[in-house]
């Protein structure tokens, strides 16, 4: 028969649906992906009094079918208590490397276990811990375990994660902003210190070096990709010092750790003008981070500035933007398993 004879999802009673069927579908809204629902499902951790087993948190997740002649099938699996499971010890010959699995065993194909005799009595998704990942049925890794020899006690520094959310959300924002003679001419050289916190670079008459974002509820990192273009460097001057962009939701005068005037800092970047030319010169300057979203910037209404700052033992002024430079920032949220000490 080349058509499954009752598609999902037909409503006449009476008609039944496949198993086949119904994990199509599964398999089509999830584009065949495997792994975690959410960041912080199924996270893997030793026990609070260490000893032989590990800890998996509550979660859920979704897996695409191995099973030969099961092809374009999911199956999703619901994990609503923290569950503990035995890690075998080693002994004097050596050390081990164990695999944290979460698995499905489907009686009805060849290495998903034999079939229970009251079918709603089986348990058809466990957990599992192997000294391999090329396994018979579908499963979803969740940590590596290096156990050492003679080791019967698993700690967290044993643990490796290796979640992946199954379908990661992911959201862009990007802005240009090209400085035009409108925007005056003050302030828009750099002077203040990297020692003092810095500065908005550029500054000076309401010309715009900040912008305003929604971060996502489900963003637990994000990829800060800035430019400062066209920055001008005086002729004969030799200035160096440093740049990075600050966000948060909450602004403090230079209170911040660091003298931040934000909570939230990318690493700073070195600039260094050449000094030894007799002419004006200009220099792009590049930046590129990627940073943990902490719970308490989720969802929120987030500012992300560009910032600058002069070697204190640089000279002031020679370095400036114009209304022939510009700035430009493109931000990615998005979504990645998370280690439950970081929420």
């Amino acid at each position: 028969m080349a058509f499954e004879p009752h598609p999902w999802f037909i409503g006449l009673e009476g008609v039944e649906h496949s198993a086949e069927v119904a994990r199509t579908l599964a398999w089509a809204a999830t584009s065949g992906a495997s792994g975690i629902i959410k960041p912080n499902d199924l996270r893997v951790r030793a026990t609070p009094v260490p000893g032989g087993t590990v800890r998996i948190m509550p979660g859920g997740f979704v897996v695409e079918s191995t099973y030969a002649g099961a092809s374009q099938q999911s199956y999703i699996e619901r994990v609503p208590t923290t569950t503990e499971v035995a890690v075998p010890a080693t002994g004097s010959s050596g050390g081990a490397t164990r695999y944290v699995v979460a698995a499905i065993l489907d009686p009805d194909y060849p290495g998903g276990g034999n079939a229970p005799e009251v079918p709603n009595d089986g348990v058809y998704a466990a957990p599992r811990v192997t000294s391999t990942l090329n396994l018979s049925y579908p499963h979803v890794p969740l940590a590596r375990i290096k156990q050492p020899a003679n080791t019967a006690t698993i700690t967290d520094s044993m643990i490796t994660d290796l979640r992946e959310v199954a379908v990661p959300r992911r959201k862009e924002y990007a802005f240009g902003r090209p400085r035009v003679a409108s925007d005056g001419s003050a302030g828009t050289t750099l002077s203040g210190t990297v020692g003092n916190g810095g500065e908005y670079f550029p500054g000076g008459n309401g010309s715009p070096n900040q912008f305003q974002v929604d971060v996502p509820s489900w963003a637990t990192r994000v990829m800060i990709d800035a430019d400062w273009m066209a920055v001008r460097y005086a002729a004969g001057e030799n200035s160096w010092g440093q740049y990075w962009i600050e966000w948060g939701d909450e602004y403090r005068d230079r209170t911040w750790p660091g003298n931040q005037q934000w909570e939230r800092a990318t690493q700073k970047f070195q600039f260094d003008s050449p000094g030894s030319s007799n002419n004006t010169m200009r220099a792009n300057w590049r930046l590129m981070d990627g940073l943990l979203v902490p719970s308490h910037l989720r969802g929120k209404t987030c500012t992300f500035a560009f910032k600058a700052g002069r070697a204190d033992s640089a000279p002031s002024r020679a370095v400036s933007m114009d209304q022939l430079s510009g700035l430009g920032m493109k931000l990615t949220f998005v979504e990645v398993a998370l280690d439950d000490d970081l929420m």
